[in-house]
């Protein structure tokens, strides 16, 4: 008796990735010639939409090529100097910005009675920069 078992995440087939990559590339190129925008700024699109999804095919595609990866590291770069001028003045002293207050309904899944609920949902303050999931 043979068990086929793996650790971890499975890699894509070699010809998987080439029809995704083929497929992809070609949708990519046929939006770039009908809308006009250039094929760097959808591939762009396309990698920080992916980057909000669980591991999938396309992120795979986009780190295999050495010059995607190169203009994801430009905007990430590009990104924490925008967050880095935006927190500090013109004189480069870092503004103290007040922290985030947000507060999300009652979760009824986990507080069902009636003292539960009277406290109302979760209350949090967080920095300005924290990007909530």
């Amino acid at each position: 008796m043979k068990f086929n078992f793996h650790f971890g995440k499975k890699k894509p087939t070699v010809t998987k990735l080439i029809v995704v990559g083929i497929t992809l590339s070609t949708i990519i190129t046929t939006l770039s010639h009908c809308t006009g925008v250039k094929e760097e700024k959808i591939w762009d699109l396309v990698d920080e939409v992916q980057r909000q999804l669980p591991s999938n095919i396309v992120r795979d595609i986009i780190l295999l090529d050495p010059q995607k990866i190169e203009r994801r590291v430009i905007r990430d770069i590009d990104k924490a100097i925008a967050d880095y001028e935006r927190l500090t003045g013109d004189d480069g002293t870092v503004r103290m910005l007040p922290p985030r207050y947000s507060e999300l309904t009652v979760d009824e899944r986990v507080c069902y009675t009636r003292e539960c609920k009277s406290l109302g949902g979760e209350m949090r303050l967080t920095a300005p920069w924290y990007v909530s999931q």
